[in-house]
């Protein structure tokens, strides 16, 4: 399978997690509830596929234990639970415009991080897909991003974006002695673990209450979003990099957009096309023609 289906796919999983979340904290289910009930769906699934390499690999995971619980506090634990905490109290305009800036932290924590360089090409790729990811969201208008306000929710979903931009960069430095099941299954563990307290403290949703659908929203944050995407977001890390990674957040306007034309009957309209145009263009920029011309006596800053 080509690399860049491996950074394709978790997007398209978050997408559908994105609208799907949004749809179960409006119905009255709290943050802490779902994140909880979908990480411990994963273990429970991952767990039987995972418990053998965790148990040959013990030594590893006793050595680099405070990595481990940094990553599943930042990528199962936080970055979940402040999504779902934001998307009770901002719009979805808001809260995917402020996604749409994640690359940019990407490259930022990289540089601060690990000392990371990008090309000129990269940072024009960021900058095209950007506006694309804008144009998208403000619908082509400009007084909808003059008249953005920042709220509570706002601030949540800035949280989540940076939790999640330290967490890709950090990627990089996993055990390499653990295999990739091992370590998502031993970080999901870890995640559930601290959202634990919190979803007894603060969890007021009644599982007696939970409909069809509920529980069937839950399973696919549990099977998509959580296994499927992350498995497919970490390989892709470790084949591509933490920065070519970050470009393609910019697809989640794009997927959003599209399942909402699927399944809610919206329609397209030319700042779409024009938007998503210019996602794929900066994407082709930041990473294909990247690859291509950049050279050793290419200026890098």
């Amino acid at each position: 399978m080509p690399s860049f289906i491996y950074l394709l796919l978790p997007v398209l999983f978050w997408s559908g997690n994105y609208v799907l979340g949004r749809f179960t904290v409006a119905v009255g289910i709290d943050p802490f509830t779902i994140s909880f009930l979908r990480w411990s769906l994963a273990c429970l699934i991952i767990l039987p596929f995972a418990y053998k390499k965790l148990w040959r690999e013990k030594e590893t995971i006793a050595k680099n234990w405070p990595l481990l619980v940094l990553f599943g506090w930042l990528g199962i634990c936080n970055y979940n639970l402040f999504l779902y905490i934001g998307l009770t109290s901002t719009t979805v305009t808001n809260a995917v415009l402020l996604n749409a800036v994640m690359p940019v932290m990407i490259l930022i924590t990289a540089r601060l991080l690990l000392g990371s360089k990008t090309s000129w090409l990269q940072n024009t790729g960021i900058t095209i897909s950007t506006v694309g990811a804008i144009a998208i969201i403000s619908r082509g208008n400009l007084d909808t991003l003059l008249h953005l306000t920042i709220s509570h929710g706002d601030l949540w979903i800035i949280g989540a974006a940076i939790c999640w931009a330290i967490y890709s960069v950090m990627i990089a430095k996993r055990p390499k002695e653990m295999s990739l099941i091992g370590f998502f299954a031993c970080t999901a563990l870890i995640g559930t673990l601290i959202q634990m307290p919190l979803f007894v403290f603060f969890g007021h949703s009644q599982l007696s209450n939970f409909t069809s659908g509920n529980w069937a929203t839950i399973i696919y944050m549990g099977v998509f979003a959580s296994i499927g995407a992350f498995l497919c977001w970490n390989t892709g890390i470790q084949k591509l990099g933490a920065a070519t990674a970050g470009h393609f957040i910019h697809l989640m306007p794009v997927f959003s957009i599209g399942l909402s034309a699927i399944f809610l009957g919206e329609s397209m309209h030319s700042y779409h096309y024009i938007g998503m145009a210019l996602i794929f263009s900066g994407i082709f920029v930041a990473t294909i023609l990247n690859k291509q011309l950049t050279s050793p006596y290419l200026e890098r800053f």
